[in-house]
């Protein structure tokens, strides 16, 4: 069953109306006001002019306030919409600078797992390195001791050409004896049978 319209008395420009509404009675009345403002103004501004004209530059000029309020929503909506866009836009700007972080956070995986690798390396590097600066001190100091050696072995050496030569000044015919005899045949002298 449909609603009952309500009929609701209003007073537009000293003139009695009674108007059936759908719509809240507060809501008519409001509506009413607004029109009565709109024709009252624009009867101070033309006081001689009849009812039929104030109404219609009133209808005017309400249909301008409607058209402005057209344009105003158009405009209201033409920037909703760009900004609409520029949220879109916003949005896929943020799915690829996800896209890129998420990247970045696997390149940094990587980086660290190739940087402890790298570590590991190193440490292994550095024990081998100490390993072999271990054994080239142990190498010096057996060169050390050997080249120590030596020079005692040269100064024992020397020591014993000395006494060897001092023995043979004090006793010249045991060097005689000591030198082996060689068989010397003169130049051009030949066994061989002519």
């Amino acid at each position: 069953m449909p609603e009952e319209k309500k009929v609701v008395e209003l007073r537009i420009l000293e003139n009695d109306f009674s108007v059936k509404a759908g719509e809240s009675e507060d809501y008519i009345r409001e509506i009413a006001t607004f029109v009565n403002d709109e024709l009252t103004r624009v009867k101070e501004r033309n006081p001689f002019t009849n009812h039929i004209r104030i109404a219609i530059l009133g209808c005017m000029n309400i249909t301008e306030l409607l058209f402005e309020a057209k344009k105003d929503v158009l405009i209201a909506e033409r920037k909703q919409e760009e900004e609409a866009n520029n949220i879109n836009l916003v949005k896929e700007e943020l799915k690829t600078a996800g896209e890129e972080i998420n990247e970045l956070k696997e390149s940094k995986l990587q980086l660290v797992e190739e940087k402890e690798q790298l570590q590991k390396e190193i440490e292994e590097k550095n024990e081998l390195l100490n390993q072999y600066r271990e054994h080239l001190k142990q190498a010096k100091i057996e060169s050390e001791s050997n080249r120590k050696a030596i020079l005692d072995l040269q100064n024992q050496l020397f020591e014993s050409q000395i006494e060897l030569v001092k023995a043979n000044k004090k006793n010249p015919e045991a060097i005689d004896q000591d030198t082996p005899q060689m068989d010397m045949e003169p130049e051009g002298s030949s066994n061989r049978p002519e």
